[in-house]
């Protein structure tokens, strides 16, 4: 029976982390960058008059200023792992013409002069550099559980 070898990290699922990482830049990175903007100086002063209510002791105001502040810091991560990525492969570039700045494939594209399969291998490799970089912030990846190999 031979050793089954495995490597210092898990497996990635590759197809599910990009589907996370494309799912992540189209719905939920815009609507992190809209309620980063909310203006914290609107927020009401939260009413310590309990008088006729039900007692509830949660702190909406609160709760809006935590989530404001957590899609602040989304947003600045965001930011700073596409920018920290290696550009010898244009990543940095794919994924700022593609994700940050909305130039979608097509801008993308133009900006790095590669024919079109180099492009999307360079776009796909991209897009799990982000997951993986970014995964100290929010967890993207999939990781492969179980392998035929392993038996796990």
């Amino acid at each position: 029976m031979g050793a089954v070898l495995m490597g210092l990290f898990p497996e990635l699922n590759e197809e599910e982390t990009l589907k996370n990482v494309k799912y992540y830049f189209e719905h939920e990175f815009p609507r992190l960058k809209a309620r980063s903007h909310m203006n914290i100086s609107s927020l009401q002063s939260p009413s310590f008059d309990t008088v006729g209510t039900s007692g509830s002791a949660r702190n909406t105001q609160e709760d809006k200023i935590m989530g404001q502040l957590w899609a602040m810091d989304l947003v600045k991560a965001t930011y700073k792992v596409v920018r920290n990525c290696p550009d010898d492969h244009k990543f940095r570039t794919i994924l700022e013409k593609c994700f940050l700045y909305g130039k979608g494939n097509t801008g993308a594209l133009d900006a790095v002069n590669y024919e079109t399969s180099r492009y999307f291998e360079c776009k796909r490799a991209a897009m799990l550099y982000f997951a993986d970089a970014f995964s100290d912030y929010y967890q993207m990846e999939v990781n492969m559980i179980k392998t035929e190999k392993s038996g796990v």
